[in-house]
């Protein structure tokens, strides 16, 4: 009986010493006795307070082995040291974010270095691009992050978006951007523990990575170089993919209105850009698009074609809806790139950014966008 009871006790010690691990884990991390006004960005995908140095040797068209990423204490990327100070906040996802374009390379950093050069202002320029986000993640930041943003108010909202949005993306992407719907209230033991515990949205944010992971349609995901000859080899789009389109942009219309609202409510302008691909090409004087695989939705593969329709619907809806609603329209995926602004079929090297950030800075002063950002800064 002797090896029982020390048995015995062995576990009720481990019980007790992994209980008290627990309860102190949860008292350092946990949101019991203070409110963490920063808990509900965890959902978004949103990096807070980190340098980190990507590997980026491996990707075609980027010379440097690797790209320090910075967001500072409030998620954003850029050199803005405060909220307040941000004239211009960019909005998007990955190709808005470039994760594997270091500081000072972005094409926020090169339209903020044009426009100081030109205006001899400290006009300051915000990355909020986050990887991975839709309209779906872009409402949710004015609803859960945007807010948290002391002095926050920026004069000029720039929507580098679609890209993600154009792979039939109907509903929020779990693990990397969330529905409109605010957090509910925690009633009960268990909403109270779904709200308050580290170890539950540590277990929820894995939960998510994985689902993200598992599901592959709607999401630009990074490739380590563009799409090669031998990739075109589609002739047109796939069948019954219209009407999918036209639902998507029916849909992606109705949350961009909404984005539309909440950035006249706070006292800005939108300005809506278009974002170059290399889906579609000519090819021998043809024009070709990549093959199936291009993106996947409901288990279903598409081509460059349709994305390249994709795309172009939720572009026209932008060059509709932003300057009805006394926003710009910025058309960049009609300007010239080549092949080596990309490391794969839409995310820039740092050369295509400074080609990027240069053609916004023109179509800033052509369409006379520069003038009230001096205001705000003279006032």
């Amino acid at each position: 009986m002797n090896w029982i009871k020390k048995t015995l006790f062995l576990l009720i010690g481990a019980g007790f010493a992994l209980g008290v691990a627990i309860a102190a884990l949860e008292a350092v991390f946990g949101d019991w006795f203070k409110h963490d006004k920063w808990l509900v960005t965890q959902q978004l995908n949103l990096i807070r307070n980190q340098k980190i140095l990507f590997t980026t040797d491996n990707l075609q068209g980027v010379e440097t082995p690797t790209a320090l990423y910075t967001r500072d204490m409030f998620g954003l990327r850029g050199s803005c040291l405060n909220p307040k100070e941000i004239d211009i906040v960019t909005i998007g996802g990955s190709t808005t974010d470039q994760r594997y374009i270091g500081d000072g390379q972005t094409w926020q950093d090169i339209l903020q270095q044009e426009l100081r050069a030109e205006t001899n202002q400290p006009i300051c320029v915000s990355n909020a691009g986050i990887d991975g986000h839709s309209t779906f993640g872009h409402l949710a930041a004015f609803n859960h992050w945007f807010p948290l943003l002391p002095g926050f108010k920026p004069r000029l909202y720039v929507l580098y978006i679609g890209i993600n949005d154009a792979m039939i993306r109907l509903t929020p992407m779990p693990g990397r951007d969330t529905s409109t719907a605010p957090p509910p209230e925690p009633s009960g033991i268990k909403e109270k523990i779904k709200q308050n515990s580290a170890i539950y949205q540590l277990l929820l944010f894995a939960d998510q990575q994985r689902q993200a992971a598992a599901i592959k349609p709607a999401y630009a995901g990074h490739k380590k170089f563009p799409p090669r000859d031998s990739d075109y080899n589609a002739t047109g789009k796939t069948a019954g993919v219209d009407s999918l389109i036209e639902q998507n942009t029916r849909l992606f219309s109705e949350r961009l209105s909404l984005l539309l609202d909440k950035i006249q409510a706070a006292g800005g302008q939108a300005v809506c850009v278009t974002q170059p691909h290399l889906f579609v090409a000519e090819r021998h004087g043809k024009l070709v698009g990549t093959g199936p695989g291009t993106f996947q939705f409901d288990g279903k593969t598409y081509n460059g074609f349709d994305y390249a329709a994709s795309i172009a619907s939720l572009n026209r809806a932008m060059q509709t809806l932003c300057p009805a609603r006394n926003g710009y329209y910025l058309d960049m995926a009609s300007k010239e790139f080549a092949i080596e602004d990309f490391y794969d079929g839409m995310h820039n090297t740092p050369r295509g950014a400074a080609r990027l950030g240069r053609y916004l800075f023109e179509e800033f002063k052509r369409q006379g966008m520069i003038p009230p950002l001096l205001k705000k800064n003279a006032g």
